[in-house]
């Protein structure tokens, strides 16, 4: 199993994380319609504000030095496990059926002791992820909550969620103003 690189993980989980905000916010919208017919919509690109926070910056390089040395680590085992499976493939004709099967059983209980690992670590990983991302998300959600209620948006939705939406209703640079994002 091979893992992603650090700054892959970083877009993918800031895209998970985006697209989990809009999609709460896509559920929630038409029960708001529902109840304020003249309800004002908005939009936000918290995607591109997001990594446009020094401390999303500050989080990506906290995260990529804590996943090196993970990286070099399963690939250190990965490549022991390898050496491993490369010696036993040259031995096996010349041993007996017993000995082979023994020896299965070992390179089996290794490799999975590796992919147990490899969970173990992104789990602690993961973690460690949210627990440095959480607040900076949270940071960003209030920002857009008060910019939608200075502006009287009763929703607003991710810029990626809406087909189309004039620009007067595009409340990111707003947001990055109250975030002080030059």
């Amino acid at each position: 199993m091979k893992l992603m690189n650090h700054s892959q993980r970083f877009m993918n989980v800031c895209r998970r994380i985006i697209m989990a905000v809009a999609l709460s916010l896509v559920l929630v919208a038409p029960q708001s319609f529902a109840a304020q017919e003249s309800g004002k919509v908005g939009v936000v690109d918290s995607g591109k504000i997001f990594q446009q926070l020094p401390e999303a910056k500050q989080a990506e390089s906290t995260l990529q030095a804590a996943a090196g040395p993970l990286q070099k680590e399963i690939a250190m085992k990965n490549q022991e496990l390898q050496k491993a499976i490369a010696e036993y493939q040259k031995q096996a004709p010349s041993l007996k059926p017993a000995a082979r099967n023994l020896k299965e059983k070992e390179l089996n209980a290794k490799s999975q002791a590796l992919q147990k690992f490899q969970q173990e670590q992104s789990a602690v990983f993961d973690k460690k992820r949210q627990d440095i991302i959480g607040p900076i998300q949270q940071k960003l959600i209030t920002a857009i909550k008060s910019i939608a209620q200075k502006d009287g948006f009763t929703v607003v939705l991710e810029k990626s969620a809406a087909a189309y939406c004039a620009s007067e209703y595009d409340i990111t640079f707003k947001v990055m103003n109250e975030l002080n994002i030059k």
